[in-house]
């Protein structure tokens, strides 16, 4: 176990390097705060690679645990603390991770049937941790976000996952030819969420391997993607609603996916 260093200043460097990992300056590293997210990292296995902790932290547990994990501990005031933190309320610890890396294998997990979820242009980071959250819940493999919308990995989409996003396998910003040509090799149908599509989403056959597209719900799915799909499915509406949000859509569309399975 090394020994904590003193965070003594807002000037130190470190305080911007957990700034910037919150917002997605950084292609390897993430932020995580609180007792609860923290906790998810470490049980998760994430490598620690930075932990700021304040006397704010009643936790002695989770203390102890990271100054076993982390590369670097620190030891800071809660005012030091609540500078380099994302969120109006910090709990007394924030933690620098490196990124989890998913190859292909792991987003399908070594399934017979893979239900892999696609998020194409949902740019609300909070709407997509919600989305990695129920992806998780219902049992997909993995999942992959398109060019364009929000990352992953940023403080407020991490939030939104509940720690999700530390187990699920994902891909961040996938052009759409990758994502056709992903589903190519691994013979997945593309199934899009299609408020015009041509079956209700409990007609669909949800049972084969499968990569489930859900688009933001002011922009859609890319046409290309519109054009590729195996099946076009519209969750039946009451009026005056049009539209779900990309949260709910994945929810109602995977928890179908998990009846017709069982």
């Amino acid at each position: 176990m090394k020994p904590p260093r003193n965070l003594s200043s807002t000037k130190n460097p470190a305080v911007q390097r957990f700034r910037d990992a919150a917002v997605g300056r950084f292609d390897d590293l993430m932020l995580a705060e609180g007792v609860r997210l923290v906790g998810e990292a470490v049980a998760a296995g994430l490598e620690i690679v930075e932990a700021a902790v304040s006397p704010r932290l009643g936790d002695d547990a989770l203390r102890e645990r990271l100054r076993e994990r982390a590369a670097t501990f620190y030891d800071c005031s809660d005012d030091v603390l609540a500078k380099l933190s994302a969120v109006e309320t910090p709990q007394g610890v924030a933690v620098l991770l490196r990124r989890p890396v998913a190859d292909e294998a792991a987003l399908l997990r070594g399934s017979l049937s893979p239900m892999v979820v696609v998020a194409a242009g949902v740019r609300d980071p909070g709407n997509l941790g919600s989305m990695l959250r129920t992806a998780e819940a219902a049992g997909a493999t993995g999942f992959l976000t398109l060019r364009g919308g929000a990352d992953p990995f940023r403080d407020k989409a991490v939030r939104g996952s509940m720690g999700s996003v530390f187990r699920l396998p994902v891909q961040h910003a996938l052009e759409v030819e990758e994502l056709l040509a992903f589903v190519a090799r691994h013979r997945l149908q593309l199934v899009v969420a299609d408020g015009g599509g041509d079956r209700a989403h409990t007609q669909a056959d949800l049972r084969k391997p499968l990569a489930l597209v859900i688009g933001a719900e002011a922009h859609g799915v890319p046409p290309e993607l519109l054009r590729a799909a195996t099946a076009h499915v519209r969750i039946p509406l009451r009026a005056p609603v049009e539209s779900l949000n990309a949260a709910v859509a994945a929810g109602v569309l995977l928890f179908e996916a998990v009846r017709q399975r069982s």
